[in-house]
């Protein structure tokens, strides 16, 4: 069986991307978001604080276990591609109620997911069910002795492969928005959703 041939950035992207003595890496950028009930925090934007700084939004230094870039800049010296997009939800200790559970999954149907960069404004956009893969997503009562529970016909995905590349030259700026539509279930406030940027990190000597 033909092994599958690993991705290589095109030299166009920006040259010259490394010399003798740079890297290339299977690398993925992440950072993940702190959800908030207040009503000015409806569009959140993943990448925009950087590691070591604050979040205005939930009060928070971000550490390594909140991201790995720095201020949403690919630096000097660095270019990435990126093949695929990947999203997924870190839950804190509470327990939640059934209520909340529904609450949770009218948020994820109202919620985008849309890619930026620079001065091309807008490289891409979808819909954060069909990244968590919630084609079928349903409340099911039960009879009288039992309680209403949830069926889900789909696949979890979260991951999203993109047909095409997403270039991403040193120096670039980007962000990826989370645009809820509706402001999360304040039940929330203690967990994350978060984004990684998958692809290959080009580095110089």
């Amino acid at each position: 069986m033909a092994q599958p041939q690993t991705p290589v950035i095109p030299p166009s992207l920006n040259l010259p991307l490394f010399n003798a003595a740079g890297d290339q890496l299977d690398y993925t950028l992440y950072d993940r978001l702190q959800l908030n009930n207040a009503g000015g925090a409806v569009e959140r934007e993943f990448f925009a604080v950087g590691l070591g700084e604050t979040d205005s939004i939930s009060a928070r230094r971000k550490t390594l276990a909140d991201t790995n870039v720095r201020g949403g800049r690919i630096p000097e010296g660095q270019a990435s591609a990126i093949y695929a997009l990947k999203i997924w939800y870190e839950s804190g200790t509470d327990a939640k109620t059934e209520a909340e559970r529904v609450a949770l999954r009218d948020w994820v149907h109202e919620a985008t997911i849309e890619f930026k960069i620079e001065s091309k404004n807008n490289y891409g956009i979808w819909k954060l069910s069909e990244l968590q893969g919630m084609a079928d997503d349903m409340i099911v009562t039960a009879g009288a002795t039992g309680q209403a529970f949830e069926s889900a016909w789909s696949t979890f995905q979260g991951i999203k492969k993109f047909n095409l590349y997403i270039p991403l030259p040193r120096l670039t700026e980007f962000r990826v928005v989370l645009d809820q539509g509706i402001a999360p279930d304040a039940a929330f406030n203690e967990d994350y959703i978060c984004c990684g940027l998958v692809g290959i990190l080009n580095r110089a000597g």
